[in-house]
Order: C-alpha cells, then structure tokens, then sequence
C-alpha cells in the first residue's frame, strides 16, 4: 500500500494543467489539428512558397519518379495552393480522430454503461432493439434496456462498453 499513498500524492502534486492534458490529450490534440487545418487553408502569407520550395528540392534529391509526383503536385497545386493540399487530408484525419475519440468517451463513461436503472437504481434487462438503435449501432455499439422493477418503467439504450464490461441479464422469455 505505500506505493498507492506515493502515487496519491504525486498526483496531488501536479498542476491542474497537467492533469487536465492527462485526461483530455486527445481533444487537446483535435483543437490544434482543426486550428492548423483552418489556418492553413486561409493564410495569406509566403508559407505556401516556401513548403513548396521545400517540396521541390525534396523531390530532386529522389529518383525520377519523385520528380514526376512532385511535378504533378505543381500542375495540380496551381488551382490549389500547397496549404490546401496540406489541410485538406488534416482535416480528414481531424475530423476521423474526433468521430474516434467521441466514441471512446462514449463506451468509457460510467453513466452511459452502467447496467443498473437510472431511476430506481434496480437491475437493467435486455430487450430486442429497434432499427433506430440499429442505427446508432454503426457509430457505437448500444443496447436497448428495461428495467426490471414494474413500478419504476425505465426503459432506453445502453452504451456497449469496451472491453466488456458491465453486462445485464438477459429478460425472461
């Protein structure tokens, strides 16, 4: 146990911007990659020149085939800037990390997995989904729960945690 207390302790001892970026690391790293991404796609200084001059003598150190690819580039960046061409896939991979990191927020917060009823506190019971909760399926896996107490009537989905974690009885037949 004297590792735990050390631990505790270490922990107390750390700023609460540490901690902060300990806990969100991924948003943090979101908000700066859509940041770039738009201004990248919106700057008006010589950024693109010079990435493109870096591109090019890139491109004569390799072989000819990366002379040909960086060619291309120049014929295709001249309708669009090297920025864009930057920005462009950061986005994608901005917006795939958030569409990631919102679903693993999902299946670990205790509220959205835990399999005991929100109102009575009694035991949660499958049921047999419906097309909406289907639907929702295809982002992140739920299920569709009643609660075992009659008097209390709860009934709504439930977040598939990961890991497996936290499942309910099935309902009777």
């Amino acid at each position: 146990m004297p590792e735990d207390s050390q631990r505790h302790r270490s922990e107390q001892r750390r700023s609460p911007f540490l901690l902060f970026l300990k806990t969100y690391w991924g948003e943090t790293l979101i908000v700066i990659g859509l940041i770039l991404a738009v201004f990248l796609l919106f700057e008006q200084m010589n950024i693109r020149d010079t990435l493109l001059g870096w591109v090019v003598a890139t491109g004569h150190l390799g072989l000819d085939l990366g002379a040909r690819f960086i060619n291309s580039l120049q014929t295709f960046g001249a309708r669009l800037g090297l920025s864009e061409l930057i920005a462009i896939p950061l986005l994608i991979g901005v917006v795939f990390l958030l569409i990631w990191r919102i679903r693993w927020r999902l299946r670990n917060t205790p509220a959205l997995v835990d399999t005991h009823c929100p109102r009575c506190g009694g035991e949660l019971q499958r049921v047999h989904r419906n097309a909406i909760d289907r639907a929702i399926s295809v982002f992140v896996s739920v299920r569709r729960y009643r609660c075992a107490n009659r008097d209390c009537g709860w009934a709504g989905r439930r977040v598939s945690p990961s890991g497996g974690r936290g499942r309910a009885k099935p309902a009777p037949q």
